[in-house]
């Protein structure tokens, strides 16, 4: 009878600490109001805008280019300005982005890596081509 009792508790115990959960998946932190933007050739601009603050820029890239990790600063100021495209973090849950005009016959891909604590997201601009 002890016996019994015994495996039924490990059973129990087992069947109970088992978890369909992963293990270190955090829940979304940032929440972006929009994650994909469509421009055309022409000069365009958008504020990209999340419901949660403490997130920081960890990485852009243009057309699988990326030339531009880890350029904030300790006060979580974020400027990169190059031929291309401006990426600006204005405010804790804003950043503002501008893309020239695109002259080649290829669409453009601006893509813009968002992370808080061990949460990961991102935004990806589309730029057609001329």
């Amino acid at each position: 009878m002890k016996k019994a009792h015994l495996i039924l508790l490990i059973f129990t115990a087992i069947l109970f600490s088992c978890s369909s959960e992963k293990v270190g998946d955090w829940d979304d932190n940032i929440e972006l109001t929009q994650k994909e933007f469509q421009f055309t050739s022409s000069e365009n601009s958008v504020i990209i805008k999340t419901n949660k603050e403490g997130w920081w820029i960890n990485n852009v890239s243009l057309d699988g280019e990326m030339d531009y990790e880890e350029t904030e600063n300790s006060d979580g100021e974020f400027l990169i300005v190059v031929d291309e495209f401006t990426v600006e973090k204005i405010s804790s849950k804003e950043i503002y982005v501008e893309m020239k005009s695109n002259p080649t016959n290829s669409d453009r891909v601006l893509k813009i890596g968002l992370q808080n604590g061990n949460y990961f997201d991102g935004v990806s601009i589309t730029q057609s081509a001329k």
